[in-house]
């Protein structure tokens, strides 16, 4: 392990070798880095003939608050180190001096910050790290903790050049409420630098974001983007600028589009999961190379329904699948074996939304056989004339559209209602309404083929009646939305809506 010992580093420092403990068992060898609580060593455990890195925490340090830490560092990190993609924790202990020390895994290959300061990584690196710290992001969360402070430098390169996620140390519960200490400005979501979170999954997919537009563009995206004076002038532009794209040339338009998503400033528009996330990174993979890196999760698919298994690759920077190390291949076919699935909630949704395409597709298929409502035609299209609500009211009108929301059904959840679709420029945008609003409301919309029939797209769930889809194929360009109560209920029909040039 060559990490940062703690939230605020010294840039450069190494520990004194004087101020290294004694610790049994094990022999200096030496220092690796310094931060402001705590300083790492090099030591080899005696008789393995193993190396290991030893966080220790400093001299001036050892109060209650810094054996907190450390103390929920080494039980977060051996709930989690069974992942392949996670560092893992040999030991925890106290030194003779009364310090306390944590005996980790060692990764000489340094930190990917190094690896930006240099330049960066290519596209294709940058895919492959990006599926393995979100899946280990994953099994962070599906255990109910929040990294909180996800950044290159915590991005450790062990001796068979794979990524691990490394430095748990101001990591909190989902659930604990706690306010983030020790941040790294350039990395952090915009709602824990307005003080609005203590952190989130939504935040940890943020800075995984920022993290991965780092690594291609060689340093933060806002110092990228913008000339920050200092970092409360970098916070603020976090808090308030335009959130950067990739430049043409430094990251293909699919890279760039789900990048910024995962960095969009309301996290209600960012990826729902650290899963959808690395499921988004999988799809650019294989459209641009035939390939894409497992996603290493309890319960979950390495690949995308559809894809095959990825072939070796070769070259410099983060390792392929092909690389890996046989430990850590049999730690990804048994990782978080005691770890606790998708909550019941989250279940439910991805079910529904299963259900909510079979119901579509059947339905649509009759329509098919025996006519379409409103006088359609079987294999009718909108004429070019045709207005999109127009359009939208004839290939599904909507059983619900009710102008007295007390006319529904009692306990029924209707659908969105008044849907518009229009172009601006090469996007299509679409928008709808919600006819009996209740707290928690959100949508989930799929993009359909250009007949407005059959599924097309990858689903999104956002809290906003709106939905965008750059650069779609073809004339006219359909949606399916359907509305989810905070209970996790969905309408039972979906509302149709097609934009048309």
């Amino acid at each position: 392990m060559q990490q940062n010992g703690s939230q605020a580093r010294r840039p450069g420092a190494v520990p004194a070798m004087d101020q290294a403990p004694t610790l049994s068992g094990l022999r200096l060898l030496r220092p690796l880095d310094l931060g402001g609580t705590a300083a790492v060593y090099l030591y080899e455990q005696e008789g393995l003939n193993r190396p290991v890195a030893v966080k220790v925490a400093l001299q001036g340090s050892m109060d209650q608050q810094t054996h907190q830490l450390f103390l929920r560092e080494a039980k977060t990190l051996a709930k989690l180190s069974t992942h392949p993609c996670i560092l893992s924790i040999h030991q925890a202990l106290v030194s003779d001096d009364g310090r306390d020390c944590l005996v980790l895994e060692y990764a000489p290959g340094g930190s990917c910050k190094t690896i930006m300061l240099k330049g960066g990584m290519d596209q294709e690196d940058v895919l492959d790290l990006g599926v393995r710290m979100a899946s280990a992001l994953c099994c962070a969360h599906e255990r109910g903790i929040l990294h909180r402070d996800v950044k290159p430098s915590n991005f450790l390169i062990t001796d068979q050049g794979l990524p691990v996620l490394a430095d748990f140390g101001i990591s909190s519960g989902i659930y604990g409420g706690e306010r983030t200490g020790g941040l790294s400005i350039p990395w952090a979501a915009p709602e824990i630098l307005a003080n609005r979170s203590g952190g989130s999954e939504a935040s940890d997919i943020y800075s995984l974001g920022a993290s991965l537009f780092g690594m291609l563009a060689g340093r933060s995206p806002y110092e990228y983007a913008y000339r920050a004076r200092d970092e409360d002038h970098l916070a603020q532009l976090i808090l308030t600028a335009q959130t950067p794209v990739l430049h043409m040339g430094e990251a293909s338009p699919m890279l760039a589009a789900v990048l910024e998503k995962a960095m969009a400033h309301d996290r209600d528009d960012r990826y729902y999961s650290a899963l959808e996330f690395g499921r988004a990174l999988q799809e650019v993979q294989q459209q641009l190379y035939g390939h894409a890196t497992p996603f290493i999760g309890e319960g979950i698919d390495p690949y995308p329904k559809g894809d095959v298994r990825p072939h070796a690759r070769t070259g410099t920077g983060v390792s392929s699948e092909s690389r890996l190390q046989p430990g850590r291949e049999a730690e990804a076919n048994h990782a978080g074996s005691q770890a606790k699935r998708f909550p019941a909630g989250r279940r439910r949704v991805i079910l529904l939304a299963l259900i909510l395409a079979a119901v579509l597709a059947v339905a649509l298929v009759w329509a098919l056989v025996v006519g379409l409502p409103n006088g359609s035609e079987r294999g009718s299209q909108p004429t070019a004339g045709s207005s999109p609500v127009q359009t939208q009211q004839a290939q599904s009108p909507d059983p619900t559209d009710s102008s007295d929301p007390h006319d529904l059904q009692e306990g029924s959840v209707p659908s969105p209602t008044q849907g518009q679709g229009h172009y601006q420029g090469t996007t299509a945008v679409f928008t709808w309404s919600n006819p009996d609003p209740k707290p928690g409301d959100s949508y989930v919309w799929h993009p359909l083929d250009q007949g407005g029939s059959g599924d097309r797209g990858r689903s999104v769930q956002t809290r906003q009646p709106t939905a965008r889809i750059d650069d779609p194929q073809g004339g006219q360009t359909c949606i399916s939305v359907t509305l989810v109560r905070a209970d996790r209920s969905m309408s039972q029909e979906p509302t149709i809506i097609c934009a048309v040039q």
